[in-house]
């Protein structure tokens, strides 16, 4: 059984502890997720203050927060914290009072959610029929459907680790794949139509893929957000044609 040492180290959410001296936060503790998350090194992000971290606009409330977790015990809230890079990190913090060799310490769980922001904007804007995560494989790591039910049959072992190619017409693959390649090169949101195919096709339709990378602050992907809708009789987006060659290749 692993210590809870091991299963703080290596948990996949972000972690820290922090304490209370004289009006300023300071670090005790924190996890690989969130040193990865930052991209800024354990060592330096323990010589830091808490405060360092966050955006001037998540700081501007900062003292209220700090009023209410010392009140209540806990806090929930969503900050925006600066990575290694300067670009700005969007995330939920869950952080906990807690009493501990007469000292009152302070244990936080942060979440990355700018995939999420983006997801709430597509499904505002569009018809979404399913969302989710990938990663640079394009493996599923999470997908739920939204108006309608999913266009694809769930494979006996589930959704996660499954390639999203596996539902898509295989001449249609190496659009999707070149779609991703520049999502990835220009790091920038791009889309893509498919129709969908295999044995876990639902029905064969026509849908609109939309890709949306998301970085950490060490400018490493870290996941892709991605929304599905129905492509049916909408325009199509202008794609580069194929080369026979490529073709050939499949």
């Amino acid at each position: 059984m692993r210590s809870l040492n091991e299963q703080f180290a290596n948990a996949t959410e972000g972690m820290f502890y922090t304490f209370e001296e004289k009006g300023t936060s300071k670090f005790i503790e924190v996890n690989n997720a969130f040193t990865k998350l930052l991209g800024i090194p354990k060592s330096r992000i323990l010589s830091m203050e808490l405060n360092d971290i966050f955006a001037p606009e998540s700081l501007k409330k900062m003292p209220q927060k700090q009023l209410r977790l010392n009140q209540k015990g806990y806090l929930y809230a969503e900050e925006t914290l600066c990575g290694d890079n300067g670009d700005k990190l969007t995330v939920e913090i869950h952080s906990s009072k807690i009493r501990w060799e007469q000292k009152d310490l302070y244990f936080h769980v942060v979440k990355e959610i700018s995939e999420k922001k983006w997801l709430t904007s597509q499904i505002r804007n569009k018809p979404v029929v399913a969302s989710g995560l990938l990663t640079e494989d394009l493996d599923i790591t999470e997908i739920t459907n939204h108006y309608e039910p999913l266009p694809f049959i769930e494979p006996a072992q589930g959704f996660g680790g499954i390639s999203l190619l596996t539902f898509i017409e295989q001449t249609d693959c190496l659009k999707v794949k070149r779609c991703i390649s520049k999502v990835l090169e220009y790091r920038q949101e791009k889309q893509v139509t498919f129709q969908t195919g295999s044995s876990y096709a639902a029905d064969s339709i026509k849908l609109r893929a939309f890709f949306k990378p998301i970085f950490n602050g060490n400018n490493e992907l870290i996941k892709i957000a991605f929304v599905l809708c129905r492509a049916d009789g909408v325009e199509q987006v202008s794609e580069m044609p194929i080369s026979p060659l490529l073709l050939a290749c499949l």
